[in-house]
């Protein structure tokens, strides 16, 4: 079994994002019997934060990280970022760890493929 990090840097629910299809990417990598590993950075670590606002006609994405997360998604969020924006780890998506540089740096090591949106 390989393994593949993804870098996720937008945020969700902005026109142009690609954190759609970063998702949907990491679903297809799971079916296909990979490990998965998704690093937020900057703005994306608002993906991690529980209760989102679904704008009208867009997907659920914190249903879908969550579904993911079931599936063997791993998850972890910039410490740096979630400070900046004011996040603690009581208001995240349960599951979703507090992550640094260095802990990108250790799941990079250990990827087969990394990719970065």
């Amino acid at each position: 079994m390989g393994t593949l990090t993804i870098v996720l840097r937008h945020p969700p629910y902005v026109a142009g994002s690609p954190v759609g299809e970063a998702l949907r990417l990491a679903g297809a990598a799971l079916a296909e019997d990979l490990r998965v590993r998704l690093h937020l950075l900057d703005a994306a670590v608002e993906l991690a934060r529980r209760g989102h606002r679904v704008p009208e006609g867009a997907q659920d994405l914190e249903a879908l990280l969550e579904e993911l997360m079931a599936c063997g998604l791993e998850v972890q969020a910039c410490g740096l970022a979630l400070d900046a924006l004011g996040l603690d780890e009581a208001e995240l998506i349960p599951g979703v760890a507090r992550g640094s540089m260095r802990a990108l740096v250790a799941w990079l090591r250990e990827s087969d493929q990394v990719l970065s949106f």
